[in-house]
């Protein structure tokens, strides 16, 4: 199969095979989905296939009997002259004030370059490991216009010249400007490859000058077998990381990390403070959390476990087996908590984190926006929990039927 190093999307890969070998691949490409079903992956195999010593064709097969080419090699360690990388990072890091770095230009450069190269080295390890980016991470115009001065000389070593811009939908407008430029006077050894799960905002003259590929999400046993066979994961475990995934190899590999199982832990916490008549302790959950997106966007992957639990919720309100539900290691607490809860609160509790996600995604203000999702998720609630006294719950408020529950949100400063 060709590209073996990627998993899934077997359409996808056997078509660009076919246009590597016809010779008939184009300027730009755009390969769009979901984060963490494989677009860097595809991309770096991309770039081994136009530049396979033993091609054009498919390229080195990573654990095949025959050794790896050099190009194929240098190309998936990120390390060949031929392939540029371009990775959103933040312009302007906190200072580190004990060592005095991040104080001035200089110092935000050094931070910016050495986040940048913390990236790349991680998506050299494992492109479906790699980190989620933070809040301010960005590709700027220089960043842009770097590669197009080092993509308009020949190729060093290779047939051709492979840009790969990651998380392009994170171009700023100047960037995205400079970008359009590339792709309308394209140099002609080079080929343009982007990643985006959100094309939305990416310039539609973008979107037009470039071939689209589309990654759909990963089926559920093709995500099982990657963590047996690539990451020695046990097979029990790996069942339950993929049934969790949402199709997304790097949402299973995160789950099965310390950070994974921390960022899954908030979102339990969470909703149990949701189901708190203790305010205070709320408010400063929110706050905590809020505290953490700063330095990861954390929140985005809070909420889509919080999501989770609330489909778990609905499935068995509705008396659905557990074998059905994502978090089935927490079957017993979430059906405890379901005993009490209508079919009706449960989907506007998924709809309300769903805007939620959606207002984050579009940079509203992180902790407003939580706040604003606790608070209207109280407001519909009709049971505060298992431990707590019929005589301490508070009244829950009805909303009349004509009632809109949308927020406008402002975004970040």
């Amino acid at each position: 199969m060709a590209f073996d190093c990627v998993i899934g999307h077997e359409k996808q890969r056997q078509r660009l095979m076919e246009a590597v070998k016809q010779d008939r691949l184009a300027h730009g490409y755009l390969f769009s989905g979901p984060p963490g079903v494989g677009a860097e992956a595809l991309a770096i195999e991309l770039a081994c296939a136009v530049n396979c010593e033993y091609g054009p064709g498919e390229p080195c097969a990573q654990h095949g009997p025959r050794v790896p080419c050099r190009h194929c090699r240098r190309i998936r360690a990120l390390q060949h002259p031929d392939l540029h990388l371009l990775i959103p990072s933040s312009s302007a890091p906190p200072p580190d004030r004990s060592s005095g770095r991040g104080e001035g230009s200089s110092g935000r450069a050094n931070a910016r370059d050495e986040r940048r190269q913390g990236l790349a080295d991680r998506l050299a390890e494992d492109p479906y490991g790699a980190p989620p980016f933070g809040m301010n991470d960005m590709l700027s115009v220089e960043d842009v216009r770097s590669l197009r001065r080092e993509a308009s000389a020949k190729p060093y070593e290779g047939r051709r010249k492979v840009a790969v811009i990651v998380a392009a939908d994170r171009m700023n407008a100047a960037a995205s400007n400079a970008l359009l430029k590339t792709l309308e006077e394209p140099p002609g050894s080079l080929m343009l490859i982007l990643t985006a799960s959100r094309t939305g905002r990416l310039l539609p003259t973008i979107l037009s000058r470039c071939q689209p590929v589309f990654l759909s999400r990963l089926r559920e046993d093709e995500v099982k077998s990657a963590l047996i066979e690539r990451y020695d994961v046990a097979p029990e475990a790996a069942w339950e990381l993929a049934r969790r995934s949402e199709g997304r190899l790097s949402e299973a590999l995160t789950a099965s990390s310390e950070r994974g199982s921390k960022i899954r832990e908030d979102a339990f916490a969470l909703l149990e403070c949701i189901y708190d008549e203790t305010p205070l302790s709320l408010f400063e959950q929110v706050e905590s959390l809020a505290a953490s997106h700063r330095e990861e966007p954390v929140v985005e992957k809070i909420l889509d476990h919080l999501l989770s639990l609330y489909r778990d919720l609905f499935v068995l309100s509705s008396a659905g087996g557990s074998q059905t539900l994502s978090n089935a290691d927490r079957a017993e607490p979430l059906r405890e908590r379901a005993s009490g809860m209508e079919a009706e609160e449960i989907e506007k509790g998924i709809a309300t984190v769903e805007e939620a996600r959606r207002d984050i995604a579009r940079n509203a203000h992180v902790q407003l926006a939580l706040l604003v999702l606790v608070l209207r998720l109280r407001m519909n609630r009709r049971y505060a929990g298992p431990q707590q006294s019929p005589a301490t719950q508070a009244p829950s408020r009805k909303r009349p039927s004509g009632e809109t529950s949308s927020h406008a949100l402002p975004a970040a400063d």
